[in-house]
């Protein structure tokens, strides 16, 4: 039975009593005792609203799942807009703590999502956001630091491994000096042409005095630190004799590292360290769209629903 009004009726004696009215198809106005409402002489009669312990119009779902090729797609639908979070599906190669605190995310939202939308049509309109914060807090915050965590471990440990693989050993004498000061007279396009054929120690002045070439666009950047991954492995490897090269019929005499496994050596790195960066970009883009979706679901300005998802409010 939907209750959609309270009747105080106040009687002669000064007694009053409450009413609950239901409005029926065709019958008469009726009362919650099934009595027809009667009033006596002089009596008068005063109505109120209340609120109703079930809404008429039921509200849609606050927040709607998809599957995609990229992960799962939750869209927060609030006051006529939509924010969509990527819970992004991970590779087996990702990190094993990033593909776990990513599960666990998955997990964390799938339940706030299913009880946020239970919720929608039995909360009070004016409520309903608070009750979503403690949702996300109970649910959703523990996964998103984890990750948040784990990410930034991953960060470190890729970056540790790229510069440890991009750092050349101290040069000698004053070679590296001069190479910059080469550079610095070159055009960019003279800059970029160099590279491919450039030796450990040129390209070494260059990483070592980045502050001197502000204006080097990155893609040179990003080939300048290749090389000087390629050409570290190759001598790296001369140095510990792995990969030496076998003889053969055509080559009795062959010594020395074999080019083409330090080639697959080198591109090795150079891949897996690409590989986790694009992992990485994911659990990103994961944990700000979640921010934003958190903050339009429960009203929260995005620093806030941060905050909140990060357990600093």
């Amino acid at each position: 039975m939907l209750l959609v009004a309270m009747i105080d009726v106040v009687y002669k004696d000064n007694h009053l009593r409450n009413f609950y009215l239901t409005p029926r198809r065709n019958y008469p106005l009726m009362v919650s005792n099934n009595t027809k409402l009667i009033l006596k002489e002089k009596s008068q009669m005063r109505a109120r609203p209340i609120f109703p312990v079930a809404f008429a119009n039921v509200e849609s779902d606050l927040f709607v799942g998809a599957v995609t090729e990229r992960g799962d797609v939750v869209t927060a639908h609030r006051d006529g807009a939509s924010h969509s979070m990527l819970l992004a599906r991970l590779p087996d190669t990702a990190a094993e703590p990033l593909r776990q605190n990513m599960a666990a995310l998955n997990a964390g939202v799938a339940t706030m999502v299913e009880q946020a939308n239970h919720a929608r049509s039995e909360v009070h309109p004016a409520r309903f956001p608070a009750h979503v914060q403690q949702l996300v807090v109970k649910y959703v915050s523990p996964a998103f630091q984890g990750l948040t965590q784990a990410g930034v471990d991953e960060t470190r440990a890729a970056d540790a491994a790229w510069k440890r693989a991009t750092t050349p050993e101290p040069g000698i004498g004053t070679i590296r000096q001069e190479y910059r000061q080469l550079w610095r007279s070159l055009s960019l396009a003279e800059r970029a042409a160099r590279v491919e054929n450039a030796d450990l120690d040129e390209l070494a002045a260059i990483s070592e005095g980045w502050g001197f070439f502000p204006d080097l666009p990155q893609p040179v950047r990003d080939a300048i630190e290749a090389r000087l991954v390629r050409l570290g492995t190759a001598k790296l490897h001369g140095l510990t004799g792995a990969f030496v090269k076998e003889t053969s019929a055509s080559e009795p005499l062959a010594a020395g590292p074999d080019a083409a496994q330090v080639k697959t050596a080198a591109e090795k790195l150079i891949d897996g360290y690409k590989q986790r960066r694009e992992h990485l970009a994911l659990v990103a883009t994961t944990l700000r769209s979640v921010t934003i979706a958190i903050a339009a679901a429960t009203e929260l300005p995005i620093e806030v629903a941060y905050k909140l998802l990060m357990g600093r409010e």
